[in-house]
């Protein structure tokens, strides 16, 4: 597919390197020449110097022939006028990267009358993921499928686990694993989708999946009652910040704000009274120590600076603090370091890269949108992918113990119908069209479901 992308930020450098993975024609839009020759000399795309915003810069760019176009830039206003006359130049299909609640309260306006066809907010999304995680703060990770009626943790199996040197099948016999399935495994570097007779062993880690009650009690078995959250600092008012003490004061969490600069924390205040917000710097160790930082559940650094982070995240944990998360976009740091554990962070790269990818995986499918989400898992060594069955295939009507499925992929869960029930997938599940389907898998690329079944 011909996609354009504008800004090479982060996020876009980002989203480049995923999609060029994928074989697609690729041409960047960027303002800054040094920005602009880091991201050509790691990535065989195309690249533009200029203006976004610039007709005669996306002109040149061919937007005539654009099948999807994204800006990415740090600006909502310049992300919104590109996109607008993207799509008035010929572009396709537009995506614009837009952070301001004033927009993205009103989606349905952006598209009707805007012509910008989808918006993407990373920070909104890696505020939906820390809450998330604090709900289960003794997983290494939480990711939620089919609108939140199933959710998936990651843990680490230890030496007083009840999982400890038992294979999947025992443990759904045994009924400990009753309307739960294991995903995914890790073991030291091995990366896998287990079958029935996989035997988990100590320092294996599990992705668990199961609606909220079973997954539960589940983890209440595995880390008992310690590490129930309610009290939560948070170091940094930054964009994530604001969406994430939304989210946490409507579930009636103690929200602390550090923030060092001072209009800064007055517009946060003035945007949650419920919330105390604290003018100071939370990366100063006496400071923590004054704020009595050792008497909240969690603590979360969310400042603009990976670096800063870091910093907050070592001098919690040297205080004490167990829950810990930190937001950093360039995760190389956490690999070079080995400071903290990469699954402790939070980067919203990701999750945006994941939303484009399955937009232009579905586009790539004549027929339509086939993939309702996609998600990248184990430092994107997996991927779970939500598969709308739209059109007759060749799996429909047949047992899935019947079918050829490709090593390590696995269909997970199976929805009856946009509004039906959600079940467990086994040997004897069939699937008809408009069920919808989860899968996971190592493979990558799938665009449609009969990409699970091994070629003829």
């Amino acid at each position: 597919m011909n996609i354009i992308i504008v800004g090479a930020g982060i996020i876009g450098s980002y989203l480049t390197s995923q999609l060029a993975e994928e074989d697609h024609n690729i041409l960047v839009i960027e303002k800054d020449k040094d920005i602009l020759d880091r991201l050509l000399a790691v990535n065989d795309v195309m690249g533009i110097l200029g203006d976004g915003t610039d007709p005669k810069i996306l002109k040149e760019a061919n937007i005539k022939n654009c099948d999807i176009f994204v800006a990415l830039t740090l600006e909502d206003d310049i992300n919104i006028i590109a996109s607008v006359m993207a799509k008035n130049l010929g572009a396709r299909y537009t995506i614009a990267r837009v952070r301001e609640p004033k927009y993205t309260n009103d989606v349905e306006f952006m598209r009707s009358s805007m012509g910008v066809d989808n918006i993407i907010n990373p920070e909104y999304y890696a505020a939906k993921e820390i809450q998330r995680t604090l709900k289960y703060p003794k997983s290494h990770s939480v990711d939620s499928f089919f609108h939140g009626a199933v959710n998936m943790i990651q843990l680490e199996i230890k030496k007083d686990s009840a999982m400890l040197n038992k294979s999947l099948m025992q443990l759904s016999m045994e009924g400990y694993l009753k309307d739960a399935l294991i995903c995914i495994a890790r073991y030291k570097d091995n990366i896998f989708i287990p079958a029935g007779n996989h035997v988990l062993k100590e320092g294996e880690f599990v992705h668990i999946a199961a609606n909220k009650s079973v997954l539960s009690r589940i983890y209440k078995s595995e880390v008992g009652d310690e590490g129930s959250i309610k009290k939560v600092m948070i170091i940094g008012a930054s964009r994530i910040s604001y969406y994430l003490t939304n989210l946490l004061l409507e579930r009636n969490f103690e929200v602390t704000i550090m923030e060092i600069n001072k209009e800064t924390a007055i517009s946060i205040q003035e945007a949650f009274p419920k919330a105390v917000v604290i003018n100071t710097d939370g990366a100063n160790p006496d400071v923590l120590t004054e704020e009595r930082v050792t008497s909240y559940d969690a603590v979360i650094a969310l400042t603009p600076t990976d670096e800063e982070n870091i910093l907050i995240s070592l001098l919690a944990k040297r205080l004490g603090i167990s829950n810990i998360i930190t937001k950093v976009d360039n995760t190389k740091l956490l690999k070079i370091t080995g400071l903290l554990n990469i699954d402790d962070a939070i980067t919203s790269k990701r999750a945006a890269s994941d939303f484009v990818l399955r937009l232009v995986r579905s586009k790539e499918n004549a027929n339509g949108f086939s993939i309702k989400n996609l998600y990248r898992l184990e430092d994107e060594n997996v991927e779970a992918i939500e598969f709308n069955i739209i059109e007759d295939s060749k799996i429909i009507g047949k047992k899935l113990k019947d079918l050829p499925i490709k090593k390590n992929t696995l269909v997970a869960y199976i929805k009856d119908g946009p509004y039906g029930k959600i079940s467990i997938a086994n040997g004897n599940s069939t699937i008809k069209i408009g069920d919808r389907v989860l899968v996971m898998t190592t493979n990558k690329d799938f665009s449609e479901i009969d990409n699970i079944l091994e070629e003829e």
